[in-house]
């Protein structure tokens, strides 16, 4: 019982919110657009109406995700210093430029409902346009997801001498370093 009360007073926390519905934009969407594309192979249109639906419904959590994402940071903003907190005010300004993307999925899944995949050349157009842009939106999401974790994980952060192919070593940021309470950021002195 203590637990379910635990979890009731987490339900009001930002952080936890935000963290419930990130993997509705890319396990609900990915879900979505694998049985979109699975009912269209065998013809079954309830499935197509229901993966379509899982698919704006999915993408429409950008919404609520970006509020409390926005929200629960600017709880914990004085936990980040430095560089760490700029690196959380581009990853918002990211965000939000970013939400046209989902907003764009869930027309084009709307779309295609209402069309109706299986509705000719223009159903088959559009049914083909979601899907592809559907896998679009995945892999956007997961780089969303990929530069989210880089601020609290330096490790997973892409150096520019990585990416120019110089040798390793060279500009890499080591991982946070922990001393007590504070967090500091170490920079590696490889050369």
């Amino acid at each position: 019982m203590i637990e379910f009360a635990n979890l009731l007073e987490k339900l009001r926390d930002p952080q936890f919110l935000h963290l419930l519905l990130e993997p509705m934009l890319i396990y609900g969407v990915a879900i979505g657009i694998i049985g979109f594309v699975a009912a269209f192979l065998v013809r079954e249109r309830k499935m197509q109406l229901a993966a379509l639906i899982l698919i704006i419904a999915s993408a429409l959590t950008i919404v609520p995700y970006t509020h409390f994402r926005k929200k629960a940071d600017n709880e914990h903003m004085a936990q980040f210093a430095g560089t760490q907190k700029v690196l959380v005010e581009e990853h918002h300004t990211r965000l939000l430029e970013g939400q046209w993307i989902y907003f764009g999925i869930a027309g084009l899944a709307a779309l295609t409902l209402l069309m109706g995949a299986h509705k000719g050349t223009p159903g088959l157009v559009m049914g083909g346009a979601t899907a592809v842009a559907g896998v679009g939106v995945v892999l956007f999401s997961m780089w969303m997801q990929l530069k989210s974790e880089s601020i609290a994980n330096p490790e997973l952060r892409y150096t520019s001498a990585e990416q120019s192919g110089e040798p390793p070593g060279k500009g890499i940021v080591s991982p946070i370093e922990r001393t007590g309470s504070q967090v500091r950021r170490v920079v590696s002195k490889r050369e």
